[in-house]
């Protein structure tokens, strides 16, 4: 019986590795909201009046800050954990490779160039990304795009891979990610499993 949620990862992983994925439209909002709304930059006490223009201004900056460092540390800590797993890992052998990097760019492609299209961010503009945000985070956390990560790609290789299993003994297809940038055919690695078909390879 295949199991409901294939996923080894914890769902605080997933979500802060999502949020990584989109740090750069996190940056590119912020600035822009900052850009429309420093006139009200100045500091202007604790009374309720001025929490309110904070909020008002610069509320959903704080929200993206905070989802940006959730992210780092997160996104950190759960690297930590599957290397220090590496006992786990079984061996393998490449049989063919595809380097999957290049799907980082058309990832960035989504948000980036529709948010340069856009004009004044109001309140409409909010709603419609928090509930894009939460859709995308839905489709993310059950699919490939888990490894397709703009800011891990930075670090980490991404390839699709048919390895040999020695253990089953017959060739199997797997979406890997991995700190090594230069593989090919006939390598010998040691994987373990994220995910349905996704691995971290050592």
């Amino acid at each position: 019986m295949a199991s409901s949620n294939p996923h080894l990862l914890k769902k605080h992983s997933l979500f802060a590795m999502f949020c990584l994925s989109y740090f750069p439209l996190f940056i590119l909002l912020s600035l822009k909201i900052f850009i429309a709304n420093k006139e009200n930059f100045s500091f202007g006490g604790f009374d309720y009046n001025a929490i309110i223009l904070y909020l008002k201004s610069f509320g959903f900056i704080t929200l993206l800050g905070i989802l940006s460092i959730y992210a780092f540390i997160g996104t950190h800590f759960t690297f930590k954990k599957i290397i220090q797993k590496k006992s786990n890992a079984f061996p393998v052998k490449i049989v063919s490779i595809k380097s999957k990097n290049e799907e980082a760019l058309s990832y960035l492609a989504t948000y980036v160039i529709p948010l340069l299209a856009q004009g004044n961010i109001g309140l409409f503009e909010y709603a419609t990304f928090i509930v894009l945000f939460v859709i995308y985070y839905k489709l993310y956390s059950t699919s490939s795009l888990i490894l397709i990560n703009p800011i891990l790609n930075m670090k980490y290789g991404l390839f699709e891979i048919d390895y040999y299993h020695p253990t089953e003994k017959k060739n199997k297809n797997a979406l890997i990610i991995s700190r090594q940038k230069w593989l090919d055919e006939g390598d010998d690695l040691s994987i373990i499993k994220l995910s349905h078909r996704l691995y971290f390879a050592y």
